[in-house]
């Protein structure tokens, strides 16, 4: 027995083709009718654990104010994140669990460079929106990805502000540097040879590196001291730049003291104490996060005690890594609505490099177009006060 072929009514085709488009409407990764999915690897354990625990809480927040609300389009966030400890085989695990395993939509905050620059080819590849938060390193955008777009000023900016602020403001002649043997480090070390030579004409007196974690920096601050610079620029994160401090002033340095954009928050004074009192550093958000009378940092503020912290912040929070990747939920929150309910990764990116002046009053106004996703090359000069507080001292940079 033959089959017949039956032909369909053509109201019936066109119902059917729309059926398979709304399909592959749905197939977007990480996008439902009722759900966004969005992800982050970042360091929750270990040495940095500030850095991913400031992030994580602020997107956290920041969900949790969404979905509370309803969703964007109707479709509410569901925020998935790993703990890479800061360790860059754990990050790529991390990534690819992420998209292949989690489908998330995007990527946001990141972790540290080491952690963030081994993943940024699969990034790309996958083609993933990643708005990040936290990694400065320049090579994060070398080459340039369509689908990576950073929120503050980069490493590059960042020690250009800091090292003209030493020698154009606070006029040091004779400059030293003691940095971290990580990313962070050496990138800024680079950074502070290539400038001290084309731009200022100045050469340093001395440059010594040690290896994340370590307590004792007495030979390379007594090799330092025996320089005899009148400026020792600190290249590290805030725990380990606060030992540094105190161990400098126990051992009579008496050349000014300056940080990197790592050094800007109240770890600094915890490990230093009196010490830290006149240190300069350059900061990448505009408003100091534990002491800003700004509207929209007082509220993240409250916000976060209230639903996180009740019995009170722990040491150094909230940290710029807090408003920082605060301040990217809010733009991905804006991007989001921006694009509508037919949600694609390609039209996220548009529509994000559509982004202009945008303030959340939690970082400088960022922008950017179809070929620069570095959102600001603006900053500000912190400077720790006799009361232990930071301090704004001036804002340079900008575009």
């Amino acid at each position: 027995m033959t089959k017949g072929i039956h032909r369909l009514p053509c109201a019936a085709i066109a119902a059917l083709g729309f059926f398979a488009l709304s399909q592959v409407a749905r197939a977007e990764p990480g996008v439902t009718d009722t759900e966004i999915r969005i992800g982050m690897w970042t360091p929750l354990s270990g040495p940095v654990a500030l850095l991913g625990q400031s992030a994580r809480d602020a997107v956290r927040l920041w969900a949790k104010e969404i979905n509370d609300k309803g969703g964007i389009h109707g479709r509410k966030i569901n925020f998935i994140f790993y703990d890479d400890a800061g360790s860059p085989q754990e990050a790529q695990a991390a990534i690819r669990r992420l998209i292949d395993q989690d489908q998330v939509f995007m990527l946001i905050s990141g972790s540290v460079s080491g952690s963030t620059l081994p993943v940024r080819q699969i990034i790309t590849r996958e083609k993933v929106p990643f708005v990040s938060s936290i990694s400065s390193n320049i090579n994060l955008m070398k080459p340039f990805s369509r689908y990576i777009f950073r929120i503050y000023g980069n490493e590059d900016v960042q020690a250009y502000n800091i090292l003209d602020w030493m020698i154009n403001s606070e006029k040091v002649q004779r400059p030293a540097i003691l940095y971290n043997s990580n990313d962070y480090g050496v990138g800024g070390f680079q950074i502070y040879q290539e400038r001290l030579k084309t731009e200022h004409q100045v050469a340093s007196v001395a440059a010594e590196r040690y290896n994340p974690g370590d307590q004792d920096f007495t030979a390379q601050l007594l090799r330092i001291k025996a320089a005899n610079p009148d400026g020792l620029l600190v290249y590290a994160f805030a725990q380990e730049a606060g030992i540094i401090v105190r161990q400098a002033k126990e051992f009579g340095l008496t050349a000014k003291l300056f940080g990197g954009g790592g050094t800007a928050t109240p770890l600094l004074q915890r490990g230093a104490g009196p010490a830290a009192i006149g240190f300069t550093a350059v900061l990448v958000v505009p408003e100091i996060p534990e002491s800003s009378t700004h509207p929209a940092v007082v509220e993240y503020r409250d916000k976060l005690k209230a639903a996180l912290y009740p019995d009170g912040f722990p040491p150094g929070r909230p940290s710029e890594y807090d408003t920082a990747a605060y301040a990217a939920a809010k733009i991905t929150q804006a991007t989001l609505e921006k694009v509508g309910h037919n949600l694609t990764r390609e039209a996220f990116v548009d529509a994000l490099e559509t982004t202009k002046n945008f303030d959340t009053g939690m970082t400088f106004a960022i922008s950017y177009s179809k070929d620069n996703h570095e959102g600001t090359t603006e900053t500000q000069i912190v400077r720790v006060s006799p009361d232990l507080k930071w301090q704004t001292v001036a804002r340079i940079g900008g575009r």
